[in-house]
């Protein structure tokens, strides 16, 4: 069974869960995955994480029973595993943009806003090539300056290096680094955050730049070609598929993308960036 095929046995468990409370280690050993590295794989290859997608569903088929079989909004709120009235019309109308009461009472369902169950040949089709990685030995700790975005869509993370570059001046061709930070603890929530930076000798903290150092590590170095948007699809083999075959162990709090001459523009069919994971040990 391939990493798609086990995603859509985790996808399936979730679909007859629907309206039980469930826990990230039980959605992962589904898949047969630990929950460290499932939390992963499942953002980068379906897009959401693990509890946007259960909360997405749980929404979407709460909006078909109030439209479609005109049940209560109590009755669907506890059905879907919320705990009050007022939990379940606070994330309705987060999602939908109107609460559960207007939703029944005018039948129109909001389907552009639906997230409708993830199939297999819709994942199938999201796979890409293989993509094999350079061992990078013994790299120097990174003292970098940069920013955070508000969230980690692409159009706040591209409105960040936009802001990064207006700050400091920068140059087409200068390195410069996207890291991904992760949290101690996992949940269902991936939660982790994204820092546009570029190496400094000195930074005193006065432009209201960050500063952050990463270790002296060794690093698996993938590259990714093509628009930034469709970096996820190399996520996805370097979690999904190239991982589950290898003897080194990942599990550090970060992994970075790095820029220079190669990378071409955002949406550059040409455009040449590399993603570096730490190694913590190599047999």
């Amino acid at each position: 069974m391939n990493y798609i095929e086990q995603i859509t046995c985790a996808l399936s468990f979730i679909e007859k869960q629907i309206t039980e409370k469930v826990t990230l280690d039980e959605v992962a050993s589904a898949a047969g995955y630990s929950k460290y590295h499932f939390q992963r794989l499942f953002f980068h290859v379906t897009g959401e994480t693990v509890g946007q997608y259960i909360s997405k569903r749980r929404l979407t088929e709460a909006a078909k029973a109030l439209s479609l079989e005109q049940k209560s909004v109590t009755e669907v709120a506890f059905t879907y595993g919320f705990d009050s009235h007022e939990a379940f019309t606070r994330a309705f109308t987060k999602r939908f943009g109107l609460p559960p009461s207007a939703l029944r009472r005018s039948g129109k369902m909001p389907r552009y806003m639906m997230l409708e169950r993830m199939e297999l040949p819709y994942l199938e089709n999201i796979q890409r090539q293989s993509i094999e990685p350079i061992y990078v030995p013994a790299h120097e700790a990174l003292h970098l300056v940069g920013y955070s975005p508000a969230t980690c869509s692409l159009h706040d993370i591209v409105h960040c290096w936009n802001q990064f570059g207006q700050t400091i001046g920068v140059q087409p061709n200068q390195k410069r680094y996207g890291v991904l930070r992760y949290p101690d603890a996992f949940g269902l929530e991936l939660s982790f955050s994204y820092f546009a930076a570029m190496q400094t000798p000195e930074h005193d903290g006065t432009d209201g730049l960050e500063s952050l150092t990463l270790p002296a590590s060794s690093y698996l170095v993938f590259p990714h070609k093509g628009p930034v948007q469709n970096i996820k699809l190399t996520y996805q083999y370097i979690y999904g598929s190239w991982m589950t075959h290898a003897s080194d162990q990942f599990y550090a709090r970060y992994d970075f993308e790095y820029y220079d001459h190669h990378f071409l523009g955002y949406d550059h069919p040409d455009s040449l960036c590399f993603i570096y994971i730490p190694v913590l040990t190599r047999e």
